[in-house]
């Protein structure tokens, strides 16, 4: 990976800033630069998708006919133990 140089001229004000930041926070102005930047790339960037994370994966695995079905599909899953019972009529 080839790194390109970055040419930076920034206010005054800006470098007075970072230089008293960083020296209440003992560290370098660059390590400060640095830990910003990475924050708004991060912001910036989507990361990659997760589908672990997303609610809605499974939400529509179910049935296609749930809505006539319904009652058929719920007298499928009665089990002795599951403590589910069907009304006499």
């Amino acid at each position: 990976m080839a790194h390109s140089q970055v040419h930076w001229n920034p206010d005054p004000l800006v470098i007075e800033k970072l230089t008293q930041l960083a020296q209440q926070r003992g560290q370098t102005a660059e390590s400060i630069v640095t830990e910003a930047v990475l924050s708004y790339i991060q912001t910036q960037v989507p990361d990659e998708y997760d589908s672990e994370d997303d609610p809605l994966i499974g939400l529509f695995a179910g049935s296609p006919d749930l809505a006539t079905q319904s009652e058929d599909i719920l007298q499928q899953s009665i089990t002795a133990i599951s403590g589910w019972t069907w009304k006499q009529p």
